[in-house]
């Protein structure tokens, strides 16, 4: 049987090197020929190898087409009622379902496949991101074994990973390769919604307003033909984002009235925490300051998981900051780090830098150099350079405030040549 796919994937996953794997079996060379499917190894020698990896030799299946094929569609079917769902909760129960239940198929196509899916579903229950890129490393090297719509998924998985560890100009690199050949691609009609949300918010999160508001209500039509409301209600809160960054206020707040509407005549009551959140958010942008508190305030006490909190706690903080209420900024500053460590979670961090620095700003001591340059590096390792300007501007006013000229000007100039890239901007003529 050709089962070297599988048994490269466990090994890797285990971080565990060929010599390891193949002591008292068989020589290195030998095992990486058949983790490249060179060579069928005998009974024993495959029986050595996975039983020395933990897996389960009575798993393994012949050429059996009508078992493939059944597999296959309800993997197909199992990713689309997840996706579909957005329910983390359901995510990890069928991820585990899965994982439980895996026959060790000779078919390495629908080994890749499965991959490509279950990867989807770690990213949606939060695995550890250095495990996700373990994983891609991995699907990586076999991308040229790959279908069309096992690249399709490959790069929607990439792209995903990317805006996650804040890498939003790379997200859309993915994503844009993707659109380029949309309606060639063997997709359902859920697929291409769901890829038109996606790619929405990636937009918006790098500021191509007209694009993201184009793409979201492309999503929203298909949503509200099959009735899926809670994604209408998804899309009126992008195009509400998408239209307060483009200083549309009244078409802004229209949208975000139209997802509180739904909430209602649907009961999704649970939804509410985002829509006051961007309703906070609209009011700080307007500089009602005043309202956009009151509405955070709403937002964190309608919002059930508290990683979903972390981004309001850090709006209510600059609200704060922005009418100097020390206290009130150091308390919840101290609230968002006791969050971020209870929730453990390696993709938050940047959180706990925006916690630490405000803490420190308004603390009595002043502003913490350290912690200063610790959230400065953070962003530039993430290349999140929206918040390398902000907070080399924060730095470099509390060196001049300190008569620290020299070192002022050195973080004022940081700041600006990182603004200038953040506003996609190469020289000062063009501001």
């Amino acid at each position: 049987m050709k089962i070297g796919h599988l048994i490269r994937a466990e090994r890797v996953r285990q971080d565990m090197k060929q010599i390891v794997l193949a002591k008292g079996i068989c020589t290195p060379s030998y095992l990486s020929k058949i983790e490249r499917n060179q060579i069928e190894p005998s009974e024993d020698i495959t029986e050595m190898l996975m039983k020395r990896l933990g897996m389960d030799p009575g798993k393994l299946q012949k050429n059996d087409e009508e078992m493939e094929r059944e597999f296959e569609k309800m993997l197909l079917k199992t990713y689309r009622e997840v996706i579909t769902a957005r329910d983390v909760a359901f995510a990890k129960e069928r991820l585990g379902y899965l994982e439980q239940n895996l026959p060790l198929f000779e078919n390495d196509s629908l080994h890749f496949t499965y991959s490509l899916i279950t990867f989807r579903f770690n990213m949606i229950v939060r695995i550890d991101s250095d495990k996700l890129k373990q994983e891609i490393n991995l699907l990586e090297e076999s991308i040229d074994k790959f279908d069309v719509y096992q690249l399709y998924l490959f790069q929607l998985n990439i792209g995903l990973f990317c805006y996650n560890t804040g890498n939003v100009k790379m997200a859309i690199h993915y994503y844009e390769l993707i659109l380029r050949k949309l309606e060639s691609l063997p997709l359902g009609e859920w697929e291409k919604a769901e890829f038109n949300y996606i790619i929405s918010v990636f937009y918006m999160a790098d500021g191509h307003t007209f694009n993201s508001i184009d793409h979201a209500r492309r999503a929203l039509n298909f949503f509200r033909e099959q009735l899926m409301m809670s994604r209408v209600l998804d899309c009126y809160i992008l195009i509400g984002i998408s239209y307060k960054r483009s200083y549309k206020f009244q078409d802004a707040l229209e949208a975000y009235s139209k997802a509180m509407q739904i909430t209602e005549e649907f009961n999704l009551h649970s939804e509410k925490g985002i829509i006051y959140h961007n309703i906070g958010t609209l009011n700080s942008t307007m500089r009602n300051s005043g309202e956009a508190i009151q509405y955070y305030k709403k937002s964190i006490d309608h919002k059930i998981d508290s990683s979903e909190k972390l981004i309001t706690i850090l709006c209510l903080i600059e609200e704060y900051s922005k009418m100097n209420e020390k206290n009130l900024v150091s308390d919840w500053a101290s609230k968002g780090i006791a969050m971020y460590h209870q929730l453990n979670d390696e993709n938050q961090i940047s959180f706990f830098h925006h916690f630490s620095l405000y803490k420190s700003l308004h603390s009595k001591e002043g502003l913490s150099v350290e912690t200063a340059e610790a959230a400065i590096q953070h962003f530039k390792e993430i290349q999140d350079f929206r918040y390398i300007h902000k907070y080399c501007i924060a730095l470099a006013e509390w060196y001049y405030y300190n008569r620290k000229y020299k070192l002022a000007s050195i973080f004022y100039r940081d700041g600006n040549r990182y603004g200038y890239i953040y506003r996609k901007t190469e020289k000062w003529e063009d501001l």
